[in-house]
């Protein structure tokens, strides 16, 4: 019998519109002061309700907003070929730890590891990445761009334990039990 594997795979969640995260943080800021209002002094006339809704609005816009990238582990030796072309800077403690230019590496390593890009329905979205991941990574902030560097670390150097949900397995046995 012949085994085959699928190589492992991780989700990097990308929203397009930043500003609605501003909107979201001062939505909730508002929200929270105004809690705290109300509890203080339960005359106040009490606009928590409509400030939760307005924070699950742009919560919806920002899911409405986001896409999913697929980012799949490459073969152990094309890994290894990258890792060979990129040695690390001699002052880079970065560097040092992970034995490879991080910063060099990720520029060749993330585009081949992107798999598909899907919307919020699970839908394939048409993404060339040969001709658009360059602009899209250059408009990215280091914040966003840090989280494809995790993923396709934690695809090709993560480990590969099979998971275990204590809460799920606890929620299966509780349900058997009655």
């Amino acid at each position: 019998m012949a085994l085959t594997i699928k190589r492992p795979e991780t989700r990097v969640a990308f929203c397009l519109d930043g500003n609605l995260k501003a909107e979201h943080e001062a939505a909730e800021a508002e929200f929270n002061a105004a809690r705290n209002r109300s509890l203080a002094d339960a005359r106040l006339n009490d606009p928590v309700k409509e400030l939760a809704k307005k924070i699950t609005d742009i919560e919806e816009a920002m899911k409405a907003s986001t896409v999913e990238f697929v980012i799949r582990g490459m073969k152990r030796g094309d890994w290894n070929e990258l890792v060979a072309a990129h040695a690390p800077r001699e002052d880079n403690m970065l560097d040092k730890t992970y034995g490879f230019n991080v910063e060099s590496l990720m520029t060749v390593a993330i585009p081949q590891g992107i798999a598909g890009v899907e919307n919020q329905a699970g839908e394939s979205l048409d993404f060339d990445v040969k001709t658009e991941w360059d602009a899209l990574a250059d408009d990215m902030t280091d914040s966003q761009y840090e989280d494809f560097v995790l993923a396709t670390l934690r695809v090709n150097k993560g480990r590969n334990d099979v998971p275990f949900s204590l809460s799920a397995f606890r929620m299966i046995q509780d349900s058997d039990q009655t």
